[in-house]
């Protein structure tokens, strides 16, 4: 039962990936290139930024991965990266204070199988552009 479980994990994540790469072709436009330099600025901008990022993804691997990845294309400089790599250090740290402090009194994969099962099927109503 594990491995059907990891199997389907790796199939979503691996999803994730394909269609985060999508996105990120779509938005390098100039108004994302002037957005992210705009609140990348400055270096408090960019460390909040980064920890709201990565609670909400709840990785800063990928927040990290993603950053050198839009450094790479020149959509962000290299000086604005650090700021925000160094604020999803700080958000993966909030995350786990959170966790301590609520503890695990929440049954996390019942509502995460409700979000992955309402979003796989509303995928297959709305029409990629």
């Amino acid at each position: 039962m594990d491995t059907w479980k990891f199997l389907a994990g790796l199939g979503l994540f691996l999803y994730g990936m394909t269609l985060l790469e999508k996105v990120l072709k779509k938005l390098s436009g100039r108004s994302f290139k002037l957005f992210l330099g705009k609140f990348t600025q400055r270096l408090p901008y960019a460390i909040t930024g980064g920890a709201l990022i990565t609670a909400l993804l709840q990785s800063s691997s990928v927040v990290s991965l993603l950053v050198l990845a839009l450094v790479e294309a020149g959509t962000i400089t290299f000086r604005n990266a650090l700021g925000i790599i160094l604020g999803s250090n700080v958000g993966s740290t909030l995350t786990s204070w959170i966790v301590a402090t609520i503890g695990f009194k929440i049954d996390i994969e019942s509502y995460a199988s409700l979000v992955v099962g309402i979003f796989a099927i509303g995928m297959f109503f709305v029409r990629e552009q």
